[in-house]
Parts: C-alpha cells; sequence; structure tokens
C-alpha cells in the first residue's frame, strides 16, 4: 500500500550517512554511495535536492565533498522527504491542486485518508536525524549488511 520512494530512501541513507561522519570534514558523493551501498548516480541527484533544500551543504572542486547544513538533532525527518518528495497525499483527492476526483470533498474516505497522512507525517515530524544516525548505529552494530557477492562462496 504505502511506499516510500527509492529516492527517499537513498536521501535519508545519505543524511544518515553524513549524520555519522559530521565532525569528520566533507565526505565525496562516492563515500557516501559506498557506505550505504546507494548507487552514485542515484545519490547524486537526491544530495543536489538536498542541497536545494539547505540541508546540506556542497563544496566543488579538488577535497570537495558535502556536509549537513545543520546539526542532525536539528533536522527532521518531514525535512527530507518534503525535499525529495514534494507534499505527499496517499490520495490525490488531499492534494488541494487536484480536482479530478468525481466525489471531490464529498466523500466518506477523503477524512480516512487525511487521517493517514496526518499519521505519517506526524511520525516524519516528531523524528530527527540524530535520532536516525543512533538507530543505524545500534542496528548496524548487531547486524551487518552484506553485499550478495559476499555471500557466494567459490566452489571448490
Amino acid at each position: 500500500m504505502f511506499k516510500v520512494s527509492q529516492k527517499t530512501e537513498y536521501a535519508m541513507r545519505a543524511m544518515i550517512e553524513l549524520a555519522l561522519r559530521r565532525g569528520d570534514g566533507l565526505s565525496s558523493a562516492k563515500e557516501i554511495a559506498e557506505a550505504q551501498r546507494i548507487p552514485l548516480r542515484f545519490l547524486e541527484q537526491q544530495l543536489g535536492a538536498l542541497h536545494k533544500a539547505n540541508l546540506v551543504e556542497s563544496f566543488r572542486g579538488a577535497g570537495g565533498g558535502c556536509r549537513l547544513a545543520r546539526a542532525p538533532g536539528d533536522i527532521k525527518v518531514a525535512e527530507i522527504v518534503d525535499a525529495i518528495e514534494g507534499p505527499m497525499f496517499p490520495m490525490f483527492c488531499l492534494d488541494p491542486t487536484d480536482h479530478t476526483c468525481v466525489q471531490d470533498g464529498g466523500c466518506g474516505l477523503q477524512e480516512l485518508w487525511a487521517d493517514v497522512r496526518v499519521a505519517v507525517r506526524s511520525v516524519f515530524e516528531r523524528i530527527t536525524l540524530a535520532q536516525l544516525a543512533d538507530r543505524h548505529r545500534r542496528v548496524a552494530a548487531s547486524s551487518p549488511t552484506w553485499d550478495p557477492n559476499e555471500l557466494i562462496r567459490p566452489r571448490s
């Protein structure tokens, strides 16, 4: 049903990586991509959107890279989602600019979808990047991720 886009997943993982590296100087897109196993081409697009939203600072040239624009505790998940997705509506009828539904404003389901939007949005507003980074540290320490190629053993 409700699915988060791959773009948002990559952006969140990149932001977590930048939070983990905070204080270590600039990080290149390649370093972030390798650490989070994100395709570099897609990551660069997400970093551009995060920069445009003033969540990431970018520096070009030799020794360039990026870093968080603010402390991880000051960045809400909602800001990351908004930077990548724009306003999120679980159903098109909630979008104030979309009036394609024949029952626009006169359907009992619209209130249900509004409740879903409020519930999801409240989680995004409540959770900070610092909390996500802490969760990542905790989970990654006990459950490493493996590249599928690492799991394939050569036959003798």
